[in-house]
């Protein structure tokens, strides 16, 4: 029997990739990075340091480059990429930030696929082709994941999982732990919305079968419990209301 089912177009795929950037772009919570919207066709994936007080260290950055280079070439997110431009620097909250590693991810239609460029930290992450040569700035990064756009069906959450865990070291048990810290700093109906968004977000994340997605399934337990009890807290509250004015 003939299949009359017709592929999306690139352009199609194109944009449903840069839609899921928005709706990424939409949450807050993560413990390793954020995303920053700057049009519809860009934004930055900013990684945050291991920790707070502890800057990435450069000798640890480059030691962990030439092993990603030595041992995982397939992967080569640190290989520069040659014959494409990058959009000119625009001066944004996200690039003046004091820590952080910024990467720049965008869908430009011209080009009919997604590309990742570092925006911050070039002299520590990247490998310069040969020895003595200049770093080049306005190069997207050799991603696995971008490499294989045109074959499979990659979403944003495959091509962060991918930078997060070599641009992190060490690589995070889970690159979407989330900073439950950051729910305690909202108020309560901010935390309804912020934590029903993102309960979406991870199940299409633990979907992808990663390989930590057990651990994914853990955060989803704990974000459920803590999205049901306040929206319980918030119906009593509006009940009370409501039994108070019918008896005044």
């Amino acid at each position: 029997m003939k299949d009359d089912r017709v592929a999306p177009s690139e352009m199609t795929r194109l944009s449903q990739f840069m839609a899921d950037c928005m709706s990424v772009g939409a949450l807050r919570g993560f413990a390793h990075f954020s995303v920053h919207i700057r049009s519809r066709e860009e934004i930055i994936l900013r990684i945050h340091p291991p920790s707070d007080t502890l800057p990435i260290s450069s000798l640890t950055i480059s030691e962990h480059v030439d092993k990603v280079q030595a041992t995982e070439e397939s992967r080569g997110l640190f290989q520069r990429m040659s014959g494409m431009e990058m959009a000119p620097d625009l001066s944004d909250y996200a690039l003046e930030l004091d820590t952080g590693v910024n990467f720049l991810v965008a869908g430009y239609p011209r080009y009919k696929c997604p590309y990742v460029w570092l925006r911050t930290d070039h002299q520590r992450l990247v490998v310069p082709a040969e020895e003595g040569q200049d770093v080049e700035k306005d190069v997207p990064l050799r991603l696995e994941s971008i490499d294989c756009w045109r074959l499979y069906d990659i979403r944003p959450w495959d091509v962060m999982v991918e930078v997060i865990c070599t641009a992190v070291v060490p690589p995070p048990e889970n690159p979407f732990a989330v900073d439950y810290a950051y729910f305690e700093r909202i108020t309560r109906e901010e935390r309804v919305v912020l934590t029903g968004a993102l309960l979406e977000f991870l199940r299409r994340v633990y979907l992808r079968h990663y390989f930590f997605s057990d651990v994914v399934m853990a955060d989803i337990r704990c974000l459920q419990k803590l999205h049901f009890r306040d929206i319980n807290v918030l119906r009593e509250y509006q009940q009370s209301i409501v039994f108070r004015d019918q008896s005044s």
